[in-house]
């Protein structure tokens, strides 16, 4: 989410001390679990605002010290960019889909280099045959346009991706208004986790 997190820094024109976590330690809830605490562990500061999601219960278990702790009330990073969990449900509720943003085709992990590894490590045959086992509960490939790149090269290359992948691509209007609303608060409680000092996360409900 770096260009979603910069374009929301800008416009709101707060000037954080930001930390980034590598995104490929969402494969490893366990080691992202650690990787966070060690970072809130390292934190000088009266509140902490973490521009995440609940993402797979790797937030469960971690403790704040001395300081505030605010979490978007989302799943993962695709809702708070759409804006809610219930907006995420209903859109895949019209067509199951795979989404993506400019990041993610960025990513050394996404599903595309997954394609690639899977047709070279096994023939086109097979490794497309394997891609579309993963892939059978989706019918769309779904790139979220927040605003916060270059469309039309994200959209030629998503485009390249859907073809390849036997999936129908569709551009999903998003934005970053939630991570501004992170940054600026109100942290209302029906869009936010708050967490006192001292505190140690046992249970989430979205």
């Amino acid at each position: 989410m770096r260009d979603e997190y910069n374009d929301a820094v800008e416009k709101c024109g707060c000037r954080y001390e930001t930390r980034w976590i590598e995104s490929g330690l969402h494969n490893f809830p366990e080691k992202l679990r650690r990787v966070l605490q060690q970072e809130l562990d390292g934190v000088s500061a009266s509140k902490v605002l973490m521009c995440f999601g609940t993402c797979g219960n790797s937030v469960i278990g971690l403790e704040t010290r001395d300081f505030e702790l605010v979490l978007p009330r989302v799943d993962d990073c695709i809702s708070l960019m759409i804006g809610s969990v219930a907006e995420r449900m209903r859109i895949n509720a019209e067509h199951a889909s795979y989404f993506l943003t400019a990041g993610w085709l960025r990513g050394e992990r996404n599903i595309y280099v997954e394609y690639e590894y899977a047709v070279k490590k096994y023939g086109e045959e097979l490794g497309k045959s394997i891609m579309s086992a993963m892939l059978a509960n989706y019918e769309h490939l779904a790139l979220l346009d927040t605003g916060s790149f270059d469309l039309g090269p994200a959209r030629a290359e998503s485009e390249m991706i859907a073809e390849k992948l036997e999936l129908e691509l569709q551009i999903i209007p998003a934005s970053v208004s939630y991570i501004s609303e992170l940054l600026t608060g109100p942290h209302s409680p029906e869009r936010f986790f708050v967490f006192p000092p001292n505190t140690r996360i046992v249970n989430l409900n979205l």
